[in-house]
């Protein structure tokens, strides 16, 4: 990956996600836990009133998520951060950033996971299906 600006990688995530998911979508998620040569990424992504589509990201998508990890470090005033919530919403996009203080120790991605979501989608039902 050759991006190396903050910006840059957020718009390459953000085009990224919009091309994993299947057909137009207004409103998605990026859900990501990163540390040392780990990362955890997840997409989720509205297809009905009620209904919400879980995708692995796949391998670019997560090498930019790793990307955008290390360049926040080394970007001075910036701490480290552990998890990221990448929400894209009518076309106007946020990202919410977990620190490792802020974590409940011996609680990992499957319990952290659902309540973004949740923030995101309400109570939608998360499609786990495989295509």
């Amino acid at each position: 990956m050759r991006t190396t600006t903050l910006e840059a990688l957020c718009q390459d995530i953000g085009r990224m996600a919009f091309e994993a998911a299947e057909g137009p979508v207004d409103q998605l998620l990026l859900y990501a836990e990163v540390e040392d040569g780990v990362v955890s990424a997840d997409l989720f992504y509205r297809i009905s009133n009620h209904s919400v589509r879980f995708r692995y990201c796949p391998a670019q998508m997560v090498e930019a998520v790793y990307a955008l990890w290390k360049t926040w470090k080394t970007s001075p005033g910036n701490r480290e951060w552990r998890a990221m919530s990448y929400a894209i919403d009518n076309g106007k996009f946020s990202v919410d950033l977990m620190y490792p203080d802020q974590m409940i120790p011996g609680e990992d991605v499957s319990e952290r996971r659902p309540p973004a979501v949740k923030r995101h989608f309400g109570d939608a039902n998360v499609d786990y299906s495989r295509p």
